[in-house]
């Protein structure tokens, strides 16, 4: 019989790893690593660079001995140093140097992981005062479904039409593509029913109402997100391409997206972030920056997150606007709202699915497959009002079966 109990033998302390191993360890996403890595030497190295000494590794040991030793000298620190850069946040948008203030949080967030993984136990209240009120007018916009039917025109391959068709539909971040074959699954309709799983008898009849994958599987940050099926089918599209290259079929632990050649090695963001400039600039859809100019209008990755968000919270459901909110956030990968439920939807993955359905007509790209997707939404809601009315009907004829019974109140009779 395999004991439970933890015995003096072998418990073992856990090996010294540096500060800054700490915070990498703590970053699953390749995407954000790179992102957090760059902001957190910027701010170690330039901005705070008269405080700490040596390379970025030295500097975030420094940092976090501070933090434990002396958290009300580090807290004036970062409260020093948010006062300073606020002062960014009141030029000109021209400026080169103006930071919008909905980005101000961003250089904060790194030095909070490293904290956080090196167990500083600091307080960030009096911090978060000092931050600029975000004005919520945003300069930038998400992409239109017509721009990402233009970028599809340019796509060079399978990869590349999995790549946008997956972004739009599931509204996924950058870290999102580091996707594993078994990451994918199909969510099928068999008559009324949804199922994520059908017998020998129902493939016939089984249609793919969407697909589930699976993010930042085996973190904590790990949700599902849904995929229309044009989505999976442009996925099913690149399985031939993939498999072709390897000379054999996906199993189920290889990377969904890799790079060129025989061996299935995974591709990385940035080079999947490229391959949408790519067809991006190809279109014609993104103008040049005018003179003065910082930013896009629209963010390359960011901008079919927002189709995502912008479609879906328009889509009509049949749950109240609350809980129709909290799924859609989920599906998001938000927190806050959704915090109390997230277990509860870990075993109620096809609420979700049927609350994403709502908005996959407006979510599919190719015209002909949109419509295709409007007629399958009209046919299911047909079919659900007949159901309730032939429910209704035989709920009359048995209230008039107990009337002539006399098996009825007085009182149903007169409201009858």
């Amino acid at each position: 019989m395999c004991s439970m109990k933890l015995t003096r033998e072998e418990f073992q302390r856990s090996k010294k790893e540096s500060e800054y191993n700490m915070f990498l360890a703590g970053i699953r996403s390749d995407a954000t690593k790179e992102k957090y890595v760059r902001t957190l030497r910027k701010v170690l190295c330039e901005f705070l660079d008269d405080f700490f000494k040596g390379d970025v590794e030295q500097r975030c040991a420094q940092i976090v001995k501070h933090g434990k030793d002396d958290p009300e000298w580090t807290q004036d620190l970062l409260i020093q140093f948010s006062e300073k850069l606020k002062e960014r946040t009141k030029l000109a948008k021209t400026d080169s140097n103006y930071l919008n203030p909905s980005s101000f949080s961003n250089y904060f967030k790194p030095i909070k992981k490293l904290f956080d993984m090196n167990n500083v136990a600091f307080s960030w209240k009096r911090i978060y005062t000092t931050f600029p009120e975000n004005d919520n007018i945003s300069d930038t916009r998400g992409w239109t479904r017509h721009e990402i039917h233009e970028m599809l025109k340019f796509a060079s391959g399978a990869m590349d039409r999995a790549i946008l068709l997956i972004a739009s539909s599931s509204g996924i971040r950058s870290g999102g593509f580091e996707l594993t074959w078994g990451d994918v699954n199909p969510i099928y309709r068999v008559g009324e029913e949804l199922k994520t799983e059908i017998t020998e008898s129902e493939e016939d009849s089984a249609q793919v109402a969407c697909a589930m994958i699976r993010i930042y599987k085996g973190s904590k940050e790990s949700y599902p997100a849904f995929i229309t099926p044009e989505a999976y089918r442009a996925i099913m599209d690149y399985e031939k391409e993939w498999t072709k290259q390897v000379g054999r079929k996906p199993k189920p632990e290889d990377t969904l997206f890799k790079r060129e050649g025989m061996i299935p090695t995974k591709a990385s963001t940035s080079s999947i972030k490229k391959r949408v400039e790519r067809m991006v600039t190809k279109s014609g859809i993104r103008l040049p920056l005018k003179k003065g100019q910082r930013r896009y209008e629209v963010p390359i990755m960011n901008g079919f997150r927002r189709f995502w968000n912008k479609t879906c919270k328009e889509s009509l459901s049949k749950d109240s606007p609350l809980s129709s909110l909290i799924k859609k956030e989920y599906m998001m990968g938000h927190r806050g709202l959704v915090a109390l439920d997230r277990n509860y939807f870990k075993t109620h993955m096809l609420e979700l699915a049927e609350e994403y359905l709502n908005a996959i007509p407006e979510l599919t790209i190719s015209d002909e497959e949109r419509i295709k997707a409007e007629n399958r939404r009209l046919r299911r809601e047909k079919s659900e009002i007949q159901k309730k009315n032939e429910e209704l009907l035989s709920m009359k004829e048995d209230i008039e079966k107990l009337k002539q019974k006399g098996g009825i109140s007085d009182k149903y009779k007169k409201n009858d």
